[in-house]
């Protein structure tokens, strides 16, 4: 008796592919996530189930059987994006590597050839785990010879069900499965079931009635409209139960037998996962051989590093044994402040961002942590000792989110402010995670631990990583679940640093990103003044105007009834009732999307109103009810800002999301009236002046771009006289905006068809206007196709101060994916190059203040926009030092101009 592993190909590696960063690429620029997300799944597998014999099937890109009875079938899924249909041939060869056979069949799908395998190893009398995130595999369970390991999400959340789990799942047995997934219908699939019958209703009406055809017959039963619904939907359910039924008679040109697993070539796999760069999982797969027929047949590659697992928490005393208040605790942290290498933390909050655990670990191999709460670090020793382990004259600190752990620390009594709180601070292990992959995500530690140190945050917990919210009283406490992180912090911070070091990032990280961190603390904590009467007015005054539009949109309806907000009836009343010309058709009747509205000006007045109504009501909902809420008890907004977000490596804002206040029309301006100093002070506002372009003609080396900044022109001007070959002095608005428009849409990638959709021309006039552009500047279209060539032969793109962005899309086969990787390629090294300058000047502002001791602070940031709090007396000092800090922020071709201003709010600095 065998045990058989049969692995569900096409599912897993999709699970794979949306659970692990999709930049995560080699260096040569191949997407490997997919590939590293299933080959991590096959690993644990091996290892904690030790199959006898291996087997994983795929789908095949042609139609099967199913499409043919039934054309909708899966008609409406999304393209299969094309880096994650690069990556299955990569899968194949991991598996080819490691001789483990891989099956696919024209006309059948992956589940028919796991149904035909686990048929044919149950009559051998095998046991079967059949490993699949499409719970169509569930009609297979067995008892006791096959069971089903559902992948529920990511690459370790599993469920294992026998027919007792599959009951208890589903409320039916694996028997009856299939036809209780008819009767409720698989919209994944594009099948739909009897409207009104749910999982619930389908299962107690299997339950009583045995089967689908017992059912239809006793339709009459039920009541009037599930009886309706019965039979006029019969046929569609007895089609479901023909297609969701699995084929167990595929024709597969192998038995059972050929799945054994019992060799492969060592050398190969070696190669395969050092072309993967998969140093860390080929020590996985080495260690989890281990025990096995395979034992030792692996040996360490160049690049396979030892592995080592978490170590158990083992909390350390923090009283003396005399029973000396944090005794042993204060004698601890004097000795981990003397060490030579830096120390791991990991810490909890409190749902108000207030410190809950800090967790120091004493010795990571052996698990020994020391966990302090806030009564512990309200201890003198205790908080003399932990300031000086934390502080710049320590050896130094690893953690993950280090900018939280700051705020958190200095709203501890007596505690600096949060900017110095973590002085000491060596790696941020969520920051150097994001320079390596920059992604639009936020990594976890726990993804971290495994993509870099290939273990488990959770210790290998099948049923889900542990996060903050799954503490109870029965499970672990605080200071277990911080210790877990300073363990895991431990052991990544080394290899991230590595990481950082070989790509050449390691002065970005030190001289950029490290010490923003600590700036943003500072902002965050400070926040900005709100006078809450003033928004309340506007909210009020938003109020008004809108119940007003949408009693005018009614009368233009012709309906006291009409729901504004319903997209169904307005439809009707549009399209129907007015006989205004549709646009674009969605799934639910007629667009009356933004943009389909705004393609109907002109028809008739309602639509005007229709979007004066919305525009109103965004503001009114976003900014004048939601800025209210977000005002804290010091009367001040105090939002996050985040580095580990936007790709480029701009800074964004949330909770509030400051940066998207509205400039762009009057009502949205008011709200900057808003936003005011605290008393006594008044806000200086400093922004560049389009650094963007600057920074084109920096690095495209233009001799008309360079020639006009450095003459200190109008470059909008200067720019619209050579696009139109006039004298600047002959330029109109117009022709200004239109050369506006071109040079801002060039720092985005934008082509002619975008050009033309913003201008309202058609796309060849748009063309011709580009191409008058490159004429006149013929070294920023140079400069462009440059920066693509190279970093399709890269694999990514690079700043002056190293930031990389991967765009392993560059390379891929799929058209419209090339052409948007390219317009990011474009992209990528202005906003990094203005994202970086803008940093730089940050931190030299924030260090000049602090080296003055200055009482005027840093409160918001906002794109290229710098705000402070500045008192009168340091006013005239404050202005010039920020313009001189933010014009030698980098040295340019061009000069960097800085526009500054002040007032009483916001609005009056910026006029």
């Amino acid at each position: 008796m065998s045990k058989l592993l049969l692995l569900d190909g096409n599912s897993l590696t999709y699970r794979a592919f949306f659970a692990v960063p999709e930049d995560m690429a080699t260096r040569s620029g191949q997407p490997t996530g997919a590939v590293f997300g299933f080959t991590s799944m096959l690993i644990n597998l091996v290892r904690d189930h030790r199959p006898d014999a291996i087997a994983v099937c795929f789908d095949r890109r042609e139609p099967t059987f199913r499409h043919t009875a039934a054309p909708e079938y899966k008609a409406h899924r999304d393209e299969t994006p094309a880096t994650l249909i690069d990556q299955l041939g990569l899968v194949r060869q991991v598996l080819e590597s490691l001789s483990i056979p891989a099956f696919d069949c024209p006309g059948f799908e992956a589940d028919d050839l796991l149904a035909t395998l686990a048929s044919q190893a149950e009559r051998r009398g095998d046991d079967v785990l059949i490993v699949s995130g499409d719970r169509d595999v569930y009609q297979l369970v067995h008892d006791p010879k096959i069971q089903v390991l559902y992948n529920r999400r990511g690459v370790t959340d599993y469920a294992l069900y026998d027919e007792a789990g599959i009951a208890e799942r589903t409320g039916v047995t694996p028997e009856l499965y299939v036809q209780y997934a008819a009767l409720r219908g698989d919209p994944s699939d594009n099948l739909p079931g009897v409207p009104g019958v749910g999982e619930k209703t389908a299962a107690k009406l299997l339950n009583k009635y045995g089967s689908v055809e017992a059912l239809l017959a006793a339709a009459a039963e039920q009541t009037p409209k599930l009886a309706e619904n019965l039979a006029a939907h019969g046929d569609n359910v007895r089609r479901n139960v023909d297609l969701m039924t699995l084929r167990s008679d595929v024709p597969i040109d192998a038995t059972v037998d050929d799945l054994q697993w019992g060799s492969f070539d060592a050398d190969l796999v070696t190669r395969t996962f050092e072309f993967l760069e998969f140093g860390t999982l080929h020590a996985r797969l080495r260690d989890a051989l281990a025990g096995t027929s395979l034992d030792g047949l692996l040996v360490p590659s160049a690049s396979s590093p030892e592995t080592a697992q978490l170590a158990e928490v083992q909390l350390l005393p923090v009283d003396a044994e005399g029973g000396a208040r944090g005794g042993h605790a204060a004698v601890l942290l004097s000795e981990l402040s003397r060490r030579d290498d830096p120390v791991a933390l990991g810490f909890t909050l409190e749902a108000d961002g207030a410190l809950g655990v800090l967790a120091i670990a004493e010795d990571p191999l052996q698990g020994t942590v020391l966990a302090l709460g806030p009564d512990d670090l309200a201890v003198p020793e205790i908080a003399a000792e932990c300031a000086r382990l934390l502080g710049a004259d320590g050896p130094g600190v690893h953690t993950h989110q280090a900018k939280e752990l700051m705020r958190a620390l200095g709203r501890l009594p007596g505690a600096q402010d949060a900017g110095a709180a973590l002085a000491g601070l060596a790696v941020d292990t969520s920051i150097a995670a994001y320079l390596i992959h920059p992604s639009e995500g936020r990594d976890e530690l726990s993804a971290l631990l495994a993509r870099y140190c290939s273990t488990e945050l959770a210790g290998g917990d099948t049923e889900g990583q542990l996060g903050f919210d799954d503490l109870d009283a029965d499970g672990p406490t605080e200071g277990v679940v911080a210790g877990r992180d300073a363990l895991a912090v431990a052991m990544l911070a080394p290899m991230l640093d590595q990481q950082l070091d070989s790509l050449g990032m390691s002065g970005l990280y030190r001289d950029v990103e490290r010490p923003l961190i600590s700036v943003l603390a500072r902002m965050e904590a400070a926040g900005i003044g709100v006078d809450r009467g003033e928004l309340e007015s506007l909210r009020d005054h938003l109020t008004g105007e809108v119940f007003a539009l949408e009693a005018e949109v009614r009368a233009l309806a012709g309906r006291d009834d009409l729901n504004v907000n319903s997209p169904k009836q307005l439809a009707e009343v549009l399209f129907e009732d007015l006989g205004l010309t549709p646009q674009r058709k969605t799934k639910t009747g007629y667009s009356t999307s933004a943009a389909a509205l705004e393609s109907l000006r002109g028809e008739h007045r309602i639509v005007d109103r229709l979007l004066a109504f919305r525009e109103v009501e965004k503001l009114r909902s976003t900014y004048g009810v939601s800025l209210l809420e977000c005002v804290e008890p010091d009367g001040r907004i105090h939002a996050t800002f985040n580095q580990t977000v936007a790709r480029t490596g701009r800074l964004s804002s949330e909770d509030p999301n400051l940066h998207n206040i509205p400039v762009r029309t009057e009502q949205g301006r008011l709200f900057r009236r808003a936003f005011v100093p605290a008393d006594g002070f008044e806000l200086l506002i400093a922004d560049y002046n389009q650094i963007e372009l600057r920074v084109i003609a920096h690095l495209s080396g233009d001799p008309g771009l360079v020639g006009a900044f450095e003459a200190g022109h109008d470059i909008h001007s200067a720019t619209a006289a050579s696009l139109f070959g006039i004298r600047p002095s002959d330029v109109d608005p117009q022709q200004r905006s239109v050369a506006k428009m071109v040079s801002y849409g060039l720092a985005y990638g934008m082509e002619a068809y975008g050009l033309g959709q913003r201008l309202g021309v058609p796309t060849g006039e748009a063309a011709e206007i580009l191409d008058a552009y490159f004429e006149a500047f013929p070294k920023v279209r140079s400069f462009m196709d440059g920066v693509v060539e190279q970093s399709r032969e890269r694999g990514y793109t690079e700043t002056a101060f190293g930031r990389r962005r991967p765009l392993p899309e560059l390379t891929s086969r799929n058209f419209r994916v090339r052409q948007a990787a390219e317009r990011q390629a474009m992209n990528a090294p202005i906003q990094g190059l203005a994202a970086d300058i803008f940093k730089v000047a940050l931190i030299r502002l924030d260090e000049a203040l602090q080296a003055r001791s200055a009482a005027s602070r840093l409160v918001l940031q906002v794109h290229d926009e710098v705000i402070l709090e500045v008192p009168p007396d340091e006013a005239a000092e404050v202005t010039e030092l920020t313009v001189d800090v933010m014009r030698s922020a980098a040295d340019l071709a061009v000069p960097l101009e800085v526009h500054v201003a002040a007032g009483a709010t916001w609005a009056d600095a910026k006029g």
